[in-house]
């Protein structure tokens, strides 16, 4: 009789120890399913923050200005854009702050223009500064250039070109490429190795040297000039 009392004595208090543990496990579910952007079922969260935006389709109408029009509609602030129109299709990026994730979406679903591919999604945060990459205050201005550079045009003249750059730890952030005649002309931006990583400071004479001996006519390799925005 006594055994029988214990057992049971010890699966009561069993019992409520595993529902103390299952009430402790939901209540951290869901602190953390408020605490993250993103929901437990998969739905996007809305919250305000620093946005990606990647919208593509058929090349048609004035798509730049109405989609920046759009997104400024919804009180973000693109922070950059890149725009490209390319074998009748175009593409576009913006980078956009202080704007919610399902506002801006919504303003562009049913932009237009050909729409076919619309991604919104929060951006990766690579900077404290969000004044820009290139304003004054930023620690990577001094290792910043602007580049354009032609070489004849052959067969993987590209690759040659952009590969020299990356053994050197240079950095390609933007690069557009066309023909001009029988040359290929690269214009962009290119972050030299700041030399706190794997890569050590590259000379960059000696660099540029490089490229002119392949063949590559470098037209300007120059620093970027930091500039703060205009104060209100």
């Amino acid at each position: 009789m006594w055994i029988e009392e214990t057992r049971s004595g010890l699966s009561l208090q069993i019992a409520r120890t595993i529902m103390s543990l299952r009430k402790l496990v939901v209540s951290s579910a869901l602190a953390a399913r408020r605490a993250s952007p993103f929901s437990l079922s998969g739905a996007r969260a809305t919250y305000s923050s620093n946005v990606l935006i990647h919208m593509g389709g058929t090349d048609q109408g004035e798509i730049f200005s109405d989609a920046h029009k759009a997104i400024c509609g919804t009180g973000g602030e693109v922070k950059e854009s890149r725009s490209v129109r390319l074998g009748g299709r175009f593409s576009q990026m913006f980078l956009v702050a202080n704007v919610d994730e399902a506002t801006v979406e919504l303003a562009l679903k049913d932009f237009g223009h050909g729409i076919d591919y619309l991604n919104v999604q929060a951006a990766r945060q690579t900077t404290r500064d969000m004044k820009g990459p290139y304003c004054a205050t930023s620690p990577l201005v001094p290792f910043v250039r602007h580049a354009r550079l032609t070489v004849p045009w052959k067969r993987g003249v590209v690759n040659e070109v952009t590969e020299l750059l990356n053994v050197n730890g240079v950095t390609v952030t933007d690069l557009d490429e066309y023909r001009a005649g029988k040359d290929v002309v690269l214009e962009g931006f290119a972050h030299l190795p700041t030399g706190l990583s794997e890569f050590p400071v590259v000379d960059e004479s000696r660099l540029l040297r490089k490229m002119e001996e392949m063949g590559v006519k470098v037209l300007e390799f120059a620093k970027v000039v930091g500039q703060d925005p205009p104060k209100e």
